[in-house]
């Protein structure tokens, strides 16, 4: 036991996690272990707006693997946050969140800033700790870190302001670090048998083999099986792009080569992955899971074995790991598609090289709202000069100008959803989305976090108009503090994404979606200290890229590239979202 207080003992329990950044707001209910944050060696990065502060901590983890820690003033300062740690909860992010509290002799009372703050948080951590007696403010700050990595996801660290005061006699506890095991003996056996006799296997690469660490154990499965490999919605970085087996993604302007193969699978390998609901949907008109294949499912989270898909085998266990005893498994025996594995070879190389061209000679959307969007940006030009371009043809230019090793995050919005065609990767830890809480304004601050984590990566964020202006602040806090990142806003003048269901749905009647204001967001960028450029030509895309990237790991600038971008639209989100209108009343019966 050693004499300290519990300020102290709060500070040392994070320095034996390893904690040397932490992002928020300065504030007086938790100054007193503020004060020593420096000397422990523990950064605090100071934001624009505390919810800005739990993306940066979310960034920071996912890039990172490690915590991700975020603190602010009691009441508004932690309320601000609750957003960005639902979206943390939903990519199964390790951050702590640490919630200083009114003092104890004021909880009740109506005092300042005071608030309820375990509520808050409930539905989007998996772990609580509340700081009730001082003396147990090691115990428990310890316990929030090691249940944010062996839970992974958010945890909450209440602390009530008064706690931080006082003298106590600790032990500064060990992270407890837990070694995951492949799963049950009886379930993997019969995933091998299942993949033995498989014909046409498919593997369904997820986030769990990302945080995991499991690349490499996922490639030798791919290649024992010879099998297509997709990654699982928003999760890009779950498999290299560079490998022959590499098809893209499932879901949302997923790839078409994807949803082939897998319609064609007599047995999938879901490894590390929930098989959310938004990632399996039909798209580009095709309902592609493969309803009559056996599903062998993977997940170090048991609640998530069978929840979404019905399923063959339920394997509770690491991806890596289960990974590694399926080859092993398998190792010398014949396989049943073994057989077959340079036709199955052929076919995948045929699907990849189809979605490619579709990708290249996509340069526009067909519907007919674009095609009369695109007509009234060719009468603006003829009228006034004014440029507007293609959002599917700004994406493949940004796609080959991506720098090597990029990380990229990308908000909510029409042109981030199609741009899932376009983001590939070969190194994980690399692509960042709200996963299925949706928020806007997410991307900038997220990127933000990542570059702190890995400043010897190039770090790029993609937002439409609308996201961008709810997060445009944290600029600010990128050249405040000199974590340089460049982000990429696509100005179409909408809420595109919510915008489409009211051509589909409402008969183009546009209720609160145009952003018509006249932004200039290079010059807004421009006073918030950042670099920017206005790009209304295709062929200055990828060099603006290119010139934001150099700026950016040469000279640590910050760069906003914004390119006007004319109102066509991609497909929904989902076209079982809504129904038909139906009206009763007269007044309102021409609204069908």
């Amino acid at each position: 036991m050693t004499r300290m207080t519990p300020s102290e003992a709060f500070v040392e329990t994070m320095v034996a996690n390893g904690v040397t950044t932490t992002f928020g707001i300065m504030g007086s209910a938790f100054m007193d272990a503020m004060d020593i944050f420096a000397p422990a060696g523990i950064r605090l990065i100071p934001v624009v707006h505390e919810q800005g502060a739990a993306h940066m901590a979310d960034g920071y983890a996912r890039v990172s693997g490690k915590h991700g820690v975020v603190i602010g003033q009691n009441g508004p300062g932690i309320s601000n946050c609750v957003t960005a740690i639902a979206a943390a909860f939903w990519a199964h992010s390790p951050v702590v969140i640490v919630t200083p509290e009114t003092g104890t002799m004021g909880i009740g009372l109506g005092g300042f800033q005071e608030a309820n703050q375990l509520p808050m948080f409930q539905e989007f951590t998996k772990y609580q700790g509340h700081i009730n007696n001082e003396h147990r403010m090691a115990e428990i700050t310890a316990r929030c870190f090691d249940r944010a990595q062996s839970e992974m996801g958010p945890t909450q660290l209440n602390i009530p302001r008064d706690r931080f005061y006082g003298d106590i006699d600790v032990e500064i506890p060990e992270p407890m670090v837990l070694d995951r095991g492949a799963g049950g003996e009886k379930s993997l056996d019969e995933a091998a048998e299942l993949l033995a006799n498989a014909k046409f296997p498919v593997l369904l690469s997820g986030g769990g083999v990302v945080q995991g660490n499991a690349m490499a154990e996922c490639i030798a499965l791919a290649e024992r099986l010879g099998c297509p490999v997709v990654n699982s919605y928003l999760h890009n970085d779950s498999f290299p792009k560079s490998h022959p087996q590499w098809c893209g993604p499932l879901g949302y302007q997923g790839s078409k080569a994807s949803m082939k193969l897998i319609a064609q699978a007599d047995v999938v390998v879901a490894l590390g992955s929930r098989l959310g609901p938004f990632g399996t949907l039909p798209q580009h008109g095709m309902d592609y899971w493969p309803a009559d294949a056996k599903i062998i499912q993977v997940d170090a989270d048991h609640k998530m074995l069978g929840l979404v898909k019905k399923i063959s085998v339920g394997i509770h266990g690491d991806a890596g790991a289960a990974a590694t005893a399926l080859v092993r498994r398998l190792d010398g025996k014949v396989l049943a598609c073994d057989a077959t594995r340079d036709e199955r070879a052929a076919t995948m190389k045929a699907e990849q090289d189809a979605w490619e061209t579709e990708l290249d000679e996509w340069t526009h959307e067909k519907d007919d709202f674009s095609l009369d969007m695109i007509a009234e940006a060719d009468a603006e030009r003829a009228e006034d000069g004014s440029n507007w371009l293609h959002p599917r043809q700004v994406l493949r230019e940004l796609e080959k100008a991506m720098p090597a090793r990029a990380m990229v995050s990308t908000d909510i919005g029409n042109i981030n959803s199609v741009a899932n065609s376009y983001l590939r990767f070969d190194e994980p830890r690399s692509f960042f989305a709200p996963m299925s809480f949706g928020n806007c304004g997410y991307a900038l601050p997220t990127i933000i976090g990542a570059k702190a984590a890995a400043p010897d990566r190039p770090a790029i964020a993609y937002a439409g108009d609308g996201a961008w202006a709810m997060s445009m602040s944290e600029l600010m806090t990128a050249t405040r503090h000199n974590i340089p990142v460049t982000a990429v806003v696509f100005h179409n003048r909408q809420w595109g994404a919510e915008k489409k269901n009211q051509v589909d749905f409402y008969g183009r009647r546009f209720v609160a979606g145009e952003l018509e204001g006249g932004e200039n967001y290079s010059l807004i960028a421009q006073a918030m200290g950042a670099e920017a450029v206005r790009i209304d030509n295709i062929d200055n895309v990828g060099q603006a890229l290119t010139d934001a990237i150099k700026a950016q790991m040469e000279e640590g600038k910050t760069t906003v590239i914004e390119i006007m971008c004319t109102k066509e639209l991609g497909d929904p989100f989902r076209k079982d979202a809504l129904s038909t209108p139906v009206r009763h009343l007269d007044k309102y019966k021409d609204y069908v």
